[in-house]
């Protein structure tokens, strides 16, 4: 009954969003839940990042950062602004800018922290932004944590977050009973995800299948704005069709056509496209 009441109350919040502020670059809805506040930050960038603040009457939880210095230090001043501790940084595939805010306490996976490292998959994200952008990109990645595991539950900020296992074995998912909210790298109802390889996809409808079970009422990712359960349902008829393409089609081109033939709505192409790059040799 408890998680009934709690879904009710998460859908309703998410048509009556209780304010928007504005930052210098992007924007942030609050959300209320009780004595705990969900602060999601939309940068506005061409990546569409998305990070969060968790605040409690305790202080302050921030999951992930962003790529860009403008969004890095918008979301430092408005930390700032809040008046409360910031107690914790859970970062994975987004902790770029992290020296912006302050001496918090990182918490990453090992494979997390090594992907950050020089070689790893986020330090080589990084570095191809740069080349590319200069210096609007937030480069600073951290360079150690407080190391934590699949399964790990979390006091911070006075409520429970537990890390959860993800498909690709770099970031790692994060649940947060007190709202009934589950945290991914990416989902979102109406945009592409990067795929890699058919077992991924597999993977990946199998997690989202547990997140059915599990009832979460509240989906928050790093490239869209928080969404309800039915959202889950959505991404999963998606990847089921994006996985019987992958096994039909005989080619990139043919692929991503199919794709969008079935999803003519959805954002994302980059992402569409070096997913069929990882799919297809031509």
């Amino acid at each position: 009954m408890r998680k009934i009441l709690c879904a009710l109350l998460i859908v309703i919040s998410l048509s009556s969003m209780s304010s928007a502020e504005t930052v210098k670059a992007g924007n942030i809805d609050v959300y209320n839940f009780d004595n705990i506040k969900l602060h999601a930050y939309a940068t506005g960038d061409n990546m569409n990042d998305y990070c969060y603040l968790i605040e409690t009457p305790e202080g302050l939880v921030l999951i992930e950062s962003t790529a860009y210095k403008e969004n890095v230090n918008a979301m430092a001043e408005y930390i700032k602004s809040l008046g409360k501790p910031l107690t914790a940084a859970l970062l994975s595939y987004h902790p770029n800018g992290y020296k912006s805010y302050g001496d918090v306490k990182i918490y990453a996976t090992k494979n997390a922290l090594k992907s950050w490292a020089e070689g790893g998959s986020v330090w080589g994200l990084t570095q191809s932004f740069i080349k590319a952008l200069g210096d609007k990109v937030a480069e600073d990645l951290p360079d150690s944590a407080e190391i934590i595991e699949e399964g790990q539950t979390l006091t911070l900020a006075g409520i429970e977050f537990k890390i959860l296992h993800e498909s690709d074995g770099e970031d790692y998912g994060i649940e947060i009973p007190a709202v009934n909210a589950v945290y991914r790298h990416m989902m979102g109802s109406k945009t592409h995800n990067i795929l890699t390889a058919v077992s991924y996809i597999e993977s990946e409808i199998a997690e989202l299948k547990d997140y059915q079970s599990k009832n979460y009422a509240l989906i928050l990712t790093s490239h869209h704005a928080p969404e309800g359960k039915e959202a889950v349902s959505e991404k999963i008829a998606y990847l089921e069709k994006v996985l019987e393409l992958a096994k039909s089609s005989q080619n990139r081109e043919e692929f991503i056509s199919g794709v969008k033939a079935a999803f003519p709505d959805y954002n994302g192409e980059a992402y569409l496209e070096m997913s069929a790059g990882a799919l297809f040799s031509k």
